[in-house]
């Protein structure tokens, strides 16, 4: 049963503001990336189980992978 306004399980009535202004940084990355004829594109390595993210051109041409050390700087909108 959910009732509104209450916390289930470890999930809050609505995001958080701090959720909030992390969701808005991710959708200006994604802008600027577009405006460039960019995107992101993440897959998993089936055999590592790894994430695999890869910078392509809207055509889904790859341009650059990015290793997994480097993923979380990329995320939090460091340099490539």
């Amino acid at each position: 049963m959910v009732e509104t306004g209450t916390i289930v399980g470890d999930v809050p009535p609505a995001p958080t503001p701090e959720a909030r202004e992390l969701v808005a940084k991710a959708a200006e990355v994604v802008e600027a990336l577009h405006k460039n004829n960019r995107e992101l594109h993440f897959t998993r390595d089936e055999d590592t189980n790894r994430v695999i993210i890869q910078v392509r051109d809207l055509e889904g041409n790859v341009i650059k992978t990015i290793p997994p050390s480097k993923a979380l700087d990329v995320l939090s909108g460091g340099e490539l």
